[in-house]
């Protein structure tokens, strides 16, 4: 694996410096690195999907007692179900149509990155924000900080993760390079686009 990272950086170092290609070069690089995050999501999925299966068969084997010794409920009076007050009825009515508009609608930004949201932009994503992307993550991080960046997003990225991962981002990423890169995140619905300073007043 790590030869094979070796490889690779070498092969687009060199058509970078060539000057031919280097969109198809960071096309797949990009692809690949998003497609490894999709992967990863969807197999973590699969093993909770099963081991939810295994323990809803465990407790449907178990048998079941005091079934026939549970005591019966007395029915509610219906008259003082529709005997009750309108005007309350009309308010709790009013109460959750209003709850209901102050929800967020905005569906395109998601805290967390789910499966197909990775795939949604592994397919949108243009070549040349790729190649964006690839010149300043491998410009400006080490490859430590590339691992540390995979490590995070290895599992799915939750809100923590997605913090953690942004703080590594502002300390490497100058303001202009930080806010060029946030607005293509916000463009897919992975971020909310705050700018550099927004980011650095709210810490």
């Amino acid at each position: 694996m790590k030869k094979w990272k070796k490889v690779l950086i070498w092969v687009v170092s060199v058509i970078v410096v060539l000057g031919i290609g280097g969109l198809f070069a960071a096309n797949y690089a990009v692809n690949k690195l998003i497609a490894s995050l999709s992967d990863s999501l969807e197999n973590e999925i699969i093993n909770g999907t099963l081991n939810d299966t295994v323990d809803s068969t465990v407790d449907n084997d178990l048998p079941k007692t005091g079934a026939t010794d549970a005591p019966t409920t007395e029915k509610p009076n219906a008259n003082s179900e529709t005997t009750s007050d309108p005007e309350k009825t009309t308010d709790n009515s009013n109460g959750s149509t209003t709850s209901e508009d102050t929800v967020d609608t905005d569906d395109d930004y998601k805290a967390e990155v789910s499966i197909d949201k990775a795939k949604e932009v592994q397919e949108k994503i243009t070549v040349g924000e790729k190649a964006q992307l690839t010149s300043v993550f491998l410009k400006e991080l080490s490859m430590s900080d590339i691992k540390e960046l995979q490590a995070l997003a290895g599992g799915g990225l939750s809100k923590e993760d997605k913090k953690k991962a942004r703080s590594l981002i502002l300390e490497k990423l100058s303001p202009e390079q930080y806010d060029e890169l946030i607005q293509i995140a916000k463009k897919y619905g992975m971020s909310q686009g705050k700018s550099y300073d927004e980011v650095v007043k709210e810490k």
